[in-house]
């Protein structure tokens, strides 16, 4: 599952990452209180801020795209993500570009 999860997330940052000088995609995943939160950061043009509530639908793509898609990759990160227990968004990047995160719940002790 997270496999699947983070290969959208990384496929999504490299496909949409523009023509910059700068193209830069970084993974990251610290602890948090209960949850791992993994991040994918790039250094594209970002999803404009009205979209970034729509992103995660079904069949909801910027309308500026030219890039083939049916725009259901990341409803289907959403779907897999909350079947098990966590939470996805989409906010800024410092500097420019896209966080996309996922927040997963910690595995118990065995």
């Amino acid at each position: 599952m997270v496999e699947g999860v983070l290969s959208n997330l990384i496929g999504n940052a490299i496909k949409y990452i523009g023509e910059g000088p700068d193209k830069r995609v970084r993974v990251r995943a610290r602890p948090e209180d209960g949850t791992v939160r993994v991040e994918v950061v790039d250094t594209g043009p970002g999803v404009p801020f009205a979209l970034r509530e729509r992103v995660f639908d079904p069949y909801v793509r910027a309308s500026s795209s030219s890039i083939p898609g049916l725009g259901l990759g990341l409803a289907t990160v959403r779907r897999l993500v909350e079947t098990h227990g966590g939470r996805v968004g989409v906010d800024a990047a410092p500097g420019g570009g896209s966080r996309f995160w996922i927040e997963l719940p910690k595995a118990a002790r065995a």
